[in-house]
């Protein structure tokens, strides 16, 4: 993901991606990182991890973390899929959608 992180809403936000077909095999039990933004107030990580899981894990300095995680093995690598997270510091939660329906949220404490 290329962006400037300064500029980066730690507060509020979406990222939206498409991770094109036969780039990751969702079930080979690899690693895949996703997208890692950061600047002084937090960090936002997004990735395929080795347990066959899509996280979103969400980090604001002093105001609170939490994290969301969906079992993707049983996507079609095949297949383009939109990846789309969301956060909000007013509404103190995450969001993780695939393919535009909601798989996961999670407070943010």
């Amino acid at each position: 993901m290329n962006n400037r992180n300064e500029e980066i809403n730690i507060d509020v936000g979406t990222i939206n991606f498409w991770i094109k077909e036969n780039q990751i095999d969702f079930s080979d039990g690899v690693f895949y990182p996703l997208a890692t933004i950061s600047n002084e107030k937090g960090s936002i990580f997004i990735l395929k991890d080795a347990d066959n899981k899509i996280k979103f894990f969400y980090v604001y300095i002093g105001r609170g973390r939490t994290d969301v995680e969906w079992d993707c093995s049983k996507l079609n690598k095949n297949e383009r899929h939109m990846v789309t997270v969301t956060w909000s510091q007013e509404e103190k939660e995450i969001k993780l959608f695939i393919d535009g329906g909601i798989v996961g949220s999670s407070k943010i404490y």
